[in-house]
């Protein structure tokens, strides 16, 4: 017994999905113009069928309601229920939204029921160039809530002419603000021919654009130069963090050198001048590492950023270090640091009193000669 109710559940279970009825679908969609619309200016129209498979004892759902909507302005909605393949007199209604309750759409499933319907309005007027629904279709329950699968939504740019020329304005000057960055980097020794590349082709399209009477081709030219100068701007960020990490290198390459240089070659080691030069150089090698991690983490902003305060620190060391070289290299002494200091000083004093005596001894030589010379006179 137990079987067999567990038989005629799952029997009834199949029986009410099979009862369920079908969603809509939407098809034959065919939209006039195919580009982008102008505000306020251009007429456009859209056309399409909505089925309704036969299921479940009826072609639709008696409490559901079908929904048809636009965001054109003027907008003429023209339709018509073709039913067993013949095709009713069609109605016309005007508004934004158009409604069709259950009991206009609800046959039985043994007939064939569809609906042909043609919209046409105005593009609305918009402050910005952005997307508007051109229509929307889409079946409502009895709360009116969007039954699954059921919403089919097509968009239209729409296009306002002064807002189009802001936008090729604004684009123009962040590419112009490139311009020195790239020849910056160019200077540098950074190759930069793909960036050249990137700035000639926006800048011809951008010029382009502000020429173009065509809004559509004009705005279409706009957006390719905002993609190409994205990626520009990305680009060049990359470069200038490049650069940034090998200038601290080299400064900090250069400043390794010298160290090298006072501590083989001048037996500098232990000198205390040269504690703060190494530390300094210390400071300057871990802002190189972090700038280098960042790189590879792909945070080229922060990377050429603290690349740039390890170069800033590298050249400091790297000038104290060069004038220490001048130092050492002018005075062999200096080298001895203090010591050679204090040494340096003493002969200097030594030398003082070796003249100071060496003229008291010829003074004191010429006087006796004059005297003797005297005496004899």
């Amino acid at each position: 017994m137990s079987r067999s109710l567990q038989f005629t559940g799952i029997l009834c279970g199949i029986i009410c999905l099979v009862c369920i009825t079908s969603a809509i679908s939407v098809g034959n969609i065919a939209i006039s113009p195919s580009g982008d619309i102008v505000s306020g200016v251009t007429r456009a129209s859209a056309s399409f069928i909505v089925n309704f498979p036969s299921s479940g004892g009826y072609t639709f759902d008696n409490d559901h309601t079908l929904s048809m909507d636009t965001e054109l302005d003027d907008a003429v909605w023209t339709y018509s229920i073709v039913k067993d393949g013949i095709e009713n007199p069609s109605i016309s209604d005007t508004g934004p939204n158009i409604r069709l309750s259950g009991w206009e759409l609800a046959y039985p499933s043994n007939t064939e029921i569809s609906l042909k319907v043609k919209m046409q309005g105005t593009a609305p007027v918009v402050d910005v160039s952005e997307e508007q629904i051109l229509i929307r279709v889409r079946e409502l329950d009895n709360r009116n809530a969007v039954v699954s699968g059921t919403e089919v939504v097509k968009t239209k740019m729409v296009l306002n002419p002064e807002t189009i020329d802001e936008s090729i304005a604004a684009e123009s000057a962040t590419l112009n603000a490139l311009r020195p960055r790239i020849d910056q980097l160019a200077a540098g020794g950074i190759d930069t021919s793909s960036a050249e590349t990137k700035y000639g082709q926006a800048s011809t399209l951008l010029q382009s654009a502000e020429q173009n009477s065509d809004f559509s081709r004009a705005q279409f030219e706009l957006t390719q130069a905002v993609t190409i100068i994205d990626q520009l701007e990305s680009e060049v960020v990359v470069l200038e963090a490049q650069k940034a990490i090998a200038d601290a290198e080299s400064s900090i390459g250069e400043t390794d050198d010298l160290i090298t240089y006072f501590k083989v070659n001048k037996s500098m080691s232990s000198d205390a001048r040269l504690m703060p030069i190494i530390a300094n150089r210390e400071i300057a090698a871990e802002r190189l590492t972090t700038a280098k991690d960042l790189y590879n983490e792909g945070k080229y902003e922060d990377a050429a950023r603290k690349a740039g305060e390890a170069a800033a620190k590298g050249d400091e060391v790297l000038t104290d270090a060069q004038a220490l070289k001048e130092d050492v290299d002018a005075n062999p002494l200096a080298a001895l640091g203090g010591i050679g200091g204090a040494i340096s000083g003493s002969i200097v004093t030594i030398l003082i009193i070796v003249v100071v005596v060496v003229l008291v001894v010829i003074g004191i030589i010429l006087f006796r000669r004059r005297r003797r010379w005297d005496e004899l006179g």
